[in-house]
């Protein structure tokens, strides 16, 4: 019996997660539909796959979150997500104007 499960490998959270290949399918093919490269979105569909895990979460029901959106309210709310479990000084997509952490600042020498 074949093997019906395909195993994503994220550099960059270095993480290992085996999943179904029907669900990589399904989450590969809605953004596909959304993005301009297929790297883009391989990697869309990788990091729902690392949210999910990260969260505990089904990663059908954080597709279902997109609904039928736009690309545009696709990648703000990729950024949510990871915004949600990134380090909280790192904000992704974020277009608000950048100011100094004043405690940070007084420490940085020129």
């Amino acid at each position: 019996m074949a093997d019906n499960t395909v195993l994503v490998f994220d550099e960059f959270y270095n993480l290992n997660i085996p999943i179904s290949a029907a669900q990589y399918e399904i989450v590969y093919s809605y953004f596909v539909n959304y993005c301009n490269s297929a790297a883009t979105a391989a990697a869309f569909t990788t990091t729902l796959f690392v949210i999910a895990s990260q969260t505990q979460s089904n990663v059908l029901d954080l597709l279902e979150t997109f609904g039928n959106s736009d690309s545009l309210k696709v990648t703000l709310t990729m950024a949510y997500y990871l915004n949600n479990l990134s380090n909280k000084t790192a904000m992704f997509g974020v277009n608000n104007i950048i100011t100094p952490n004043n405690v940070v600042q007084r420490n940085i020498v020129q």
